[in-house]
């Protein structure tokens, strides 16, 4: 079974990076929201300038063990950050991003 095939065209963003925070792998729904390649891309960059020593500052804790996982809600969506390893050593992180159903009359 290929898993790649399947979570590329899901409802829900999928972005995998290796240990430098690096893309290596995003899916259809990230493509859209990005408009741009995003392999290679250091995930740093896809954010605001203002904003990268504490984007930093947060993915060196994934580094270091601090953090396993993370989750918020931003954007109207569920967002949840979990390392993931091989060989018992940090390999990166899985970003997941699913939208919120919008509130009101049907």
């Amino acid at each position: 079974m290929d898993f790649a095939q399947i979570f590329r065209g899901i409802s829900a963003g999928i972005l995998v990076t290796d240990e430098n925070f690096k893309v290596i792998w995003a899916n259809d729904f990230e493509y859209r929201r990005y408009k741009k390649e995003l392999l290679g891309l250091y995930v740093v960059d896809c954010h605001k300038e203002k904003n990268h020593a504490k984007i930093k500052e947060f993915l060196e804790k994934f580094k270091t063990g601090e953090l396993k996982e993370h989750t918020k809600i931003a954007h109207g969506m569920v967002i949840t950050y979990s390392s993931y390893f091989k060989d018992d050593k940090f390999a990166g992180i899985v970003r997941t991003r699913i939208l919120m159903p919008k509130t009101g009359p049907n």
